[in-house]
């Protein structure tokens, strides 16, 4: 069957899910853009700062000045305020690159914080998952769309060299301080151009990012139906809903509860069924669990067929806590398990004998 055709704008619900995943609108074009703008910014009333403090260190470099090694204390009294001078010429830079990612990455996503997006995804580390995506048709986009976009920028830069050519030649005659600064007035031009190519990129990109966002979040007109008829349903409709699921999903599991080998508890807090069939499963699954009225519920079932009740809490909690209804439990808590049924089958066969 055919997929329908998501043609409707996702609702704002819809949005909100998505923000609460962690899913967002972002152009890494304009925040690399805004970035290099900034450090250029930056650099042009610091730079004479940088420039002269770093001369002075050279300076210092090479004088030949071993005072500062005359002892263990000396030397790193001198690293430290070597570091600490460091620290403070370029802080500016830091501060100011910062506050701009910060400001553009609000600026382009909104304000949203998800813990979801920090959660360890395995398929990103997956060595056959990243080779799939690196020979991928999205990659090679990708890959073209970067050579392209080096190609736009170094046409900057050549037509604006090529304009230079004939004052480049003039350095021949000029004195070493005016090179350096006519050297610095060319790289300070060519940055102004890289940057204004990069921008026109990244406006682009962040429009077509936007586009790519609301369209991979647009909804089918039968979700959309769905979503407005589960919001305009009140409150203690969807709470009797509620209350009908859960009755429902404990009489299923209750039922189960019967067909258990073994139920372990907490000893009235939590109450863990188990089963296990040797010919059909690889291991031992929890078919019923639950807390408080649950666990009560469970255990009188259980005592009505003979099931047998084992009290161990620490077992029971961590089954109750980790392996959900239907999953067989994991490789760590098999032996303890395993402990249990082997007792429990030998009690059978004695009382059977």
């Amino acid at each position: 069957m055919a997929e329908p055709d998501r043609t409707e704008q996702p609702t704002a619900k819809r949005l909100s899910k998505a923000r609460e995943r962690g899913s967002v609108p972002t152009s890494q074009e304009m925040l690399s853009a805004v970035t290099l703008i900034v450090l250029v910014l930056i650099t042009i009333p610091m730079g004479p700062k940088v420039a002269e403090w770093a001369m002075l260190e050279i300076k210092e470099g090479v004088s030949c000045d071993y005072s500062h090694m005359a002892n263990a204390q000396t030397f790193l009294a001198y690293g430290g305020q070597k570091v600490k001078g460091a620290l403070m010429i370029m802080a500016p830079f830091f501060i100011a690159l910062m506050a701009a990612g910060v400001t553009a990455n609000v600026a382009i996503s909104g304000r949203n914080f998800s813990m979801r997006a920090l959660r360890l995804k395995f398929d990103v580390i997956n060595p056959s998952g990243g080779m799939k995506k690196l020979l991928s048709l999205s990659s090679t986009v990708k890959l073209g769309l970067s050579v392209l976009k080096i190609i736009f920028i170094g046409g900057i830069v050549y037509l604006y060299l090529h304009d230079k050519i004939e004052s480049l030649a003039t350095f021949q005659w000029i004195g070493s301080s005016q090179i350096l600064g006519s050297i610095a007035t060319l790289i300070l031009g060519v940055l102004k151009r890289i940057c204004i190519g990069l921008l026109v990129i990244a406006v682009i990109d962040l429009i077509y990012q936007k586009w790519k966002y609301i369209d991979e979040l647009k909804m089918t007109k039968l979700e959309v139906k769905d979503e407005r008829r589960a919001s305009d349903t009140p409150p203690e409709v969807k709470r009797r809903l509620r209350q009908k699921q859960f009755e429902f999903t404990m009489r299923r599991m209750l039922q189960d509860v019967p067909k258990a080998d073994v139920v372990l508890v907490n000893p009235d807090h939590v109450a863990v069924a188990l089963q296990y069939d040797g010919d059909t499963m690889p291991a031992p699954k929890v078919i019923a669990k639950g807390r408080e009225y649950v666990c009560e519920k469970i255990k009188e079932v259980a005592r009505a067929y003979g099931v047998p009740i084992i009290r161990r809490p620490a077992l029971a909690r961590k089954l109750y806590t980790t392996v959900d209804i239907g999953q067989i439990i994991p490789d760590s808590l098999f032996v303890a398990v395993a402990e249990i049924l082997a007792l429990i089958y030998r009690l059978r066969h004695n009382r059977r004998g």
